[in-house]
């Protein structure tokens, strides 16, 4: 059966990093990122650019930074055995309590708090792990007090996210401006119900990244930027070139 390239991505990040575990190589806690985003941002877009430019960085033997979105519910429910369809159960809002309890009773499924805290579990496992970039769900405070955790934030005008909403989903911008509004509402509901925290918490974040005012890739180099700064990764040096002397 075929699967979508990032779980397959996922997978291969686990097979990694727990392959070298198992012969024996000692894994050391590399740096995580994470990034909250008002709806039309472009989160899964930053995350995918910022993972390509730290690629480059890494020596062969190093596993790669991977960007984990909706496959972390995926892996989630791979770890524990349970059916990909409950992924339904879990978007990244506060589920119906009718349709939470209803499902419980007729044993459809686990109870959402325990799928929650088996994904805020896995988010933390990717923590101590490293070179992993975790889009949504919290993940800044499911991860609060990881060391080499470097939390975004990102922003920008109602218009300008609408007028991405509208490319991407084929909206009108009235639309796409009703979309982004029960999306960013559904995901601040999310935190609350989940955390008991405010999304919109400037102090839960390392870094807010104002998109009205930056590319992806703009984007990107800075984020990369703040991690060298940091110490957390190395430049890799210009490649030496040979002298060429003319005839």
């Amino acid at each position: 059966m075929e699967t979508h390239p990032s779980i397959d991505k996922a997978k291969a990040y686990f097979d990694l990093q727990f392959g070298q575990a198992s012969a024996g190589y000692h894994v050391t806690a590399a740096p995580l990122i994470t990034i909250s985003r008002e709806c039309g941002t472009g989160g899964n877009a930053l995350g995918e650019e910022i993972a390509r430019r730290l690629n480059r960085l890494l020596d062969v033997d190093q596993p790669p930074w991977t960007v984990f979105d909706r496959n972390l519910v995926a892996r989630m429910l791979e770890d524990n055995h349970l059916s990909a369809s409950l992924a339904r159960f879990i978007p990244e809002d506060k589920v119906s309590e009718i349709d939470a309890s209803v499902g419980e009773i007729v044993g459809l499924h686990p109870s959402i708090w325990t799928l929650v805290h088996n994904t805020n579990s896995l988010m933390r496992r990717l923590a101590a792990i490293g070179h992993a970039i975790i889009v949504g769900r919290g993940a800044n405070f499911a991860t609060a007090g990881s060391a080499h955790a470097l939390h975004l934030r990102l922003i920008a005008s109602p218009e300008q996210r609408a007028r991405r909403i509208a490319q991407v989903l084929g909206l009108s911008p009235e639309q796409a401006l009703a979309y982004g509004r029960r999306t960013d509402h559904a995901r601040r509901d999310y935190v609350r119900s989940f955390f008991e925290a405010d999304i919109d918490d400037p102090a839960g974040y390392d870094l807010i990244i104002n998109m009205d005012r930056f590319t992806t890739e703009t984007a990107a180099d800075l984020v990369v930027s703040v991690l060298h700064s940091r110490g957390w990764i190395e430049a890799r040096p210009p490649l030496a070139t040979a002298a060429i002397s003319c005839p």
